[in-house]
């Protein structure tokens, strides 16, 4: 007689953190757009169909990750932003937090870095508006820093931006070995930010160019 073919039984009490996770991990393995609904629910054992009681559609998955995981890095970076330190402290304080939050979620934050730009306008404007208010925080330390002399800087928005671009790199690349590895980085990261600061109108920035 012909054994059966074992069938995988299909999940009744998925949860919705179950579904985001390996949503996260399908996105960064193989990009958005290469990952379907079918994919995704095969992962999960269960029905595409029964993943539409938890979401409306894939986009929305791609939301909740991106929405998600910005509003949990806001809700640990700002506090530091409006501390009472000065802009040097607070700058070295905020990228070396910057870069543990993103190396301890690293897939939510690649997603949001990579995919961010496949969300419909409503939804992606949502995100930015998150990383825009960090942003601008950020900016507004660089310019104390400025009108204090501490930090050599025209245009503290492009600064900002030049700051986090360099914090957001590190996270696409660097794989820490161990917990001092990722300390030693946020920390090495940390330094690297306010030095760009404090010389960034310095002519010796712009002779080799």
């Amino acid at each position: 007689m012909e054994r059966a073919v074992p069938v995988r039984p299909v999940a009744t009490n998925v949860r919705v953190d179950q579904v985001l996770e390996i949503a996260t991990r399908l996105f960064t393995e193989r990009g958005y757009d290469a990952a379907s609904i079918r994919d995704l629910a095969t992962e999960l054992a269960m029905r595409p169909s029964s993943l539409y009681h938890h979401f409306p559609g894939k986009q929305h998955i791609l939301f909740a990750i991106c929405f998600g995981m910005q509003q949990d890095f806001n809700a640990t970076v700002m506090p530091l932003l409006r501390a009472e330190r000065g802009p040097v402290e607070t700058i070295e304080d905020v990228i070396r937090q910057h870069i543990l939050f993103s190396l301890g979620r690293k897939g939510e934050v690649l997603v949001n870095i990579r995919e961010r730009r496949s969300l419909p306008p409503d939804l992606r404007a949502r995100v930015n508006a998150l990383r825009r208010e960090y942003r601008d925080a950020v900016a507004s330390v660089i310019e104390a820093g400025h009108r204090q002399g501490l930090f050599q800087v025209p245009d503290p928005k492009l600064a900002a931006m030049a700051v986090l671009d360099m914090a957001n790199g590190l996270v696409q690349w660097f794989e820490p070995r161990d917990v001092q590895d990722r300390e030693r980085a946020a920390s090495a990261y940390a330094a690297a930010a306010t030095a760009l600061l404090r010389g960034w109108g310095r002519e010796s920035l712009l002779g080799a160019t």
